[in-house]
Order: structure tokens, then C-alpha cells, then sequence
């Protein structure tokens, strides 16, 4: 049994991202892993400071002292990280960027490495490269293996949701990582 985390970066409550994060997590539970969600409209944390006060310090703690604190011990404690957010101006949420900045005291500390990462994305348009390749990177970056991901476009803004297809695409992904 493997412990997953899926963080949705979407602002919005119930939105088409967060139906992606559903269906990968009804996969993971399905297989028997053991899965927890987080909402990152429903946490209160500051963004990263820069202020370097994680690494003067000695001992790689962050000097901010909020709901951050209780998600990198879920995120250190998880086999497998899943980030869930929809396409903005070609890359993630505000909301799930400003989450990934404050990986900077648990990374440098080693921390946070050996997870797998998987990528679930929604969006209006057709995608983004720039989303994917962002992804990658972080994932190198992080010491984690890219695990797959399951990516929507074409999305409206409001209304049907999520087709049948990619609903099962993101369940298929959830039993198999």
C-alpha cells in the first residue's frame, strides 16, 4: 500500500481540475492505497519569503509558521505527490505555485526526494508545453520520478465538466501508480 497526496491548486470549489483529482484518487483507493487530499483554498499559508532564514539557520526549518508546516510533513511521509491544477497563462495556479515555492527548505534539506510526481491539468485552451515541460523539471529538480500525467483541454469555463474518458484515463493512472 502506497500513502498518496494529491494537492488540487485550483481556486475554484468543485471545478474541473479537482474532478480529475477525484477520479486519480477513486483509482489509488480502488487499488488499496491510501490517499488524502488537500485543497489549497481551504489552507492558510503565506508565499516563500526568500528570506533565507531555512538556510542560515542550520537546520532547514521554515521561520513561517503555518498550514505549510502540517502539508510538507504529509508531502515527506507520501510515496507519491499528485498535483492537480488548472492552466494558467501556461503553467500552474498562483495557488499551487506559491505551495511549490515553499518546497524550498524540505528540498534543500533532502527531505522531499524519492516520491513519484503525477501531473492532473485541465484547461480552456489546448494545453501547454510549457505546463508539462515546468512539471518535468520540477520533478528533476525534487529527486522525483514523473509518474505520468492526464491533461484535459478544451475545458468551459463553467458547466459539463469532465468527460467519461479522462475521468477513467485519471482512474486508470490512480490504480497504476
Amino acid at each position: 500500500m502506497k500513502k498518496i497526496t494529491i494537492i488540487c491548486g485550483s481556486p475554484h470549489q468543485n471545478s474541473h481540475s479537482d474532478a480529475l483529482a477525484e477520479a486519480f484518487a477513486a483509482g489509488a483507493s480502488a487499488a488499496g492505497h491510501a490517499v488524502e487530499i488537500i485543497k489549497l483554498t481551504k489552507k492558510n499559508f503565506e508565499p516563500c519569503r526568500g528570506c533565507d532564514h531555512c538556510r542560515n539557520s542550520g537546520n532547514w526549518e521554515c521561520i513561517l509558521h503555518d498550514d505549510m508546516t502540517e502539508m510538507l510533513a504529509l508531502i515527506e511521509s507520501s510515496d507519491v505527490v499528485a498535483m492537480a491544477t488548472p492552466l494558467y497563462f501556461l503553467t500552474v495556479s498562483a495557488q499551487l505555485k506559491a505551495f511549490i515555492d515553499r518546497f524550498y527548505c524540505a528540498h534543500h534539506a533532502g527531505r522531499i526526494r524519492g516520491k513519484k510526481g503525477v501531473l492532473l491539468t485541465t484547461s480552456g485552451g489546448p494545453g501547454s508545453p510549457v505546463l508539462t515541460d515546468y512539471f518535468k523539471a520540477l520533478c528533476g529538480l525534487l529527486g522525483w520520478e514523473d509518474a505520468g500525467s492526464v491533461a484535459q483541454g478544451g475545458m468551459p469555463r463553467a458547466g459539463e465538466g469532465l468527460g467519461d474518458g479522462k475521468k477513467a484515463e485519471a482512474f486508470g493512472l490512480g490504480e497504476m501508480v
